[in-house]
């Protein structure tokens, strides 16, 4: 971690921290170097948590190699690769037209430079017990703590006895489920963020991300956290020990229905239950103590390890902030020209569209191309199937789509009541591609929210997102959920080190020359997509649509829609368009993406 972020992390600890600002008294005397230590030692544990992650980034290198995984048992042998000095991100390739897009997507984040493909590897136990083994020795043999002697039950708590000497103390604990299918994003952050995992049986839960949990499945929930937290003997009851942080990585409600609620339509997000003392026993509003910040992750095999590795690999470079409050109070708290100011502070470059430039006039006139922003700031009022404006309402589909992954703060009720239908807010930014998100599950009032210019400094100062969202201190169970990796922090990039060689791989570039001979232009194009190649996808599909329109298949055509689109070329996307049929165009968002590109068309 640089020493510039360490100066910005203990002046914004100077500043929340009443005990440090009178302990620095101003004295001008004081070296630097030592107050800084002092400073820091007694910070708030949120400031520390951030710290932790950070560091801990700075140790451990990626290698610039990314690893396309052909399905769950080869991403398990990639990850596998991983040790305590060096990772490098793993996704999978499922076949599907989303996998390729967001690998690709990913491609154009994080650069690397080299591209392999690793289809070779043993079949995982269909046995839940047994793969729930596997992928715990998997994770231990990545820290060197693979032994054959230990029994099954004894490879977590060795594994937790390393890590508190390793990395001085895990930062959190992940929890999965073997057999649902995003357990591919609780391997990667145990591994990444030096976590170990525990397992929740989920089939007891039948809903997916948009239903509801009970109490009863809550509390279940809870308690085989704490329990199991318990029995590996780790410090997790105060914040500021060694537990700090929960990541939930199953297709679990991100609502649940409390007895607390005033009406049995009222809903609360479970990632602020889970990591709060007494939040199923107590009265609606009552200040609680917390003892971790929670976030959880969903999704398919594909879409979870996607979600997972951009937390551990990309760091932004721009941010989007759309603030479609008025300039009266109380919404002027939420400023977007105060959060840009923030964010600059951190050398954070923004795009804003603030007061007179923020109603859905706007808001479509700057989506007409993919945007090109990590970090997406946006406020506005409505429903989980729109967004009110200054002036004018927009709807979900008019979401942009994402050029690259991108981390979303959302103040807005309801937001995020089902992120997994694309016909809500929440849901369309992560058919777009987003890996993060901070929204809403239920009506919170805009007071739940913590203010955007100081969601923004806090980020700036290297606090995880799930930290960062969340007041100080004492505070209700409430309704702002966090979808994603509770411990993503922006910082400095992780360093890279040289491309290691993984074995049994072979390069992805290669397949295109493959699919060249065999004239198997649907497998050009895919390939392309992965590898992020826009501009040649363009060029290859155009012509085929001069020159031989009898290879333009509309399998093609999906396949170089979106690439049409980010490249700004009407036309081929208007050809891509007119042979897909009504569903695919819905699925997929290209039918979304020709509204967007055709809008300045339109108005004129």
């Amino acid at each position: 971690m640089t020493k510039r972020l360490i100066g910005v992390m203990t002046a914004l600890a100077l500043a929340l921290t009443p005990q440090a600002r009178a302990q620095d008294g101003g004295a001008n005397g004081t070296d630097n170097g030592e107050r800084r230590q002092i400073d820091m030692r007694q910070a708030p544990p949120s400031f520390r948590l951030g710290i932790r992650v950070l560091t801990h980034r700075h140790a451990r290198q990626a290698s610039p190699v990314l690893v396309i995984a052909d399905s769950p048992d080869a991403y398990v042998k990639a990850i596998a690769g991983w040790d305590e000095r060096t990772i490098y991100p793993v996704l999978i390739d499922d076949g599907s037209w989303r996998a390729a897009e967001n690998i690709g997507r990913f491609v154009r984040g994080f650069k690397p430079e080299k591209i392999v493909r690793l289809t070779e590897a043993d079949a995982l136990p269909e046995d839940r017990a047994e793969r729930e083994e596997l992928l715990e020795r998997t994770l231990a043999s990545i820290w060197g703590q693979g032994r054959d002697d230990l029994a099954s039950d004894e490879v977590m708590t060795e594994l937790v006895s390393h890590l508190q000497f390793a990395v001085h103390m895990p930062p959190g604990i992940v929890v999965a489920d073997a057999k649902d299918p995003a357990w591919t994003a609780g391997l990667a952050l145990a591994a990444g963020h030096a976590q170990p995992i525990m397992w929740f049986n989920r089939s007891k839960i039948y809903n997916n991300a948009g239903g509801t949990l009970s109490q009863e499945q809550t509390a279940d929930l809870s308690s085989t956290i704490e329990t199991r937290l318990e029995e590996l003997g780790i410090a997790w009851q105060g914040l500021g020990d060694a537990v700090d942080a929960v990541t939930i990585a199953m297709n679990l409600p991100v609502k649940c229905q409390l007895d607390m609620g005033e009406k049995d339509s009222e809903r609360f997000a479970l990632t602020d239950v889970i990591g709060q003392h007494r939040a199923l026993s107590s009265g609606r509003l009552t200040n609680l103590q917390r003892w971790a910040w929670s976030g959880q992750i969903f999704g398919n095999e594909s879409e979870a390890a996607y979600r997972a590795m951009c937390s551990l690999f990309l760091q932004p470079s721009q941010a989007w902030i759309f603030d479609g409050y008025p300039s009266s109070a109380p919404w002027n708290a939420y400023d977007g020209s105060a959060t840009a100011e923030n964010l600059g502070k951190a050398n954070l470059p923004s795009t804003l569209l603030d007061e007179p430039r923020n109603g859905v006039d706007s808001w479509l006139a700057s989506t007409t191309q993919a945007l090109d922003a990590d970090v997406v700031f946006v406020n506005s009022k409505g429903l989980p199937e729109y967004f009110d404006l200054e002036p004018g309402r927009a709807y979900a589909s008019d979401v942009p789509v994402l050029d690259r992954p991108a981390a979303v703060s959302y103040v807005h009720s309801w937001s995020a009541t089902r992120p997994d239908d694309a016909t809500t807010i929440a849901g369309a930014w992560f058919r777009a591609g987003a890996f993060m998100y901070v929204g809403s599950v239920h009506e919170p009032f805009l007071q739940a929210f913590i203010p955007t210019p100081i969601f923004g400094l806090r980020l700036m100062g290297g606090l995880p997102w799930s930290v960062a969202c969340r007041p100080d201190g004492v505070s209700p169970v409430w309704k702002i959920a966090v979808i994603g990796d509770p411990l993503l922090a922006i910082g400095s990039e992780r360093p890279r080190t040289g491309v290691i060689e993984i074995e049994e791989s072979t390069e992805l570039a290669r397949e295109i020359q493959d699919a060249v001979k065999d004239d198997d232009f649907a497998r050009v194009v895919r390939t392309e997509a992965m590898l992020g190649q826009d501009a040649e996808i363009v060029r290859l599909v155009s012509a085929i649509v001069r020159e031989k329109e009898d290879l333009f298949t509309p399998e093609i055509a999906k396949l170089a829609a979106m690439p049409a689109f980010r490249t700004h070329n009407k036309d081929l996307l208007v050809s891509c368009a007119l042979i897909l049929d009504k569903e695919t165009l819905g699925e997929t968002g290209i039918g979304r993406a020709l509204w967007h590109i055709a809008e300045s068309d339109i108005r004129t």
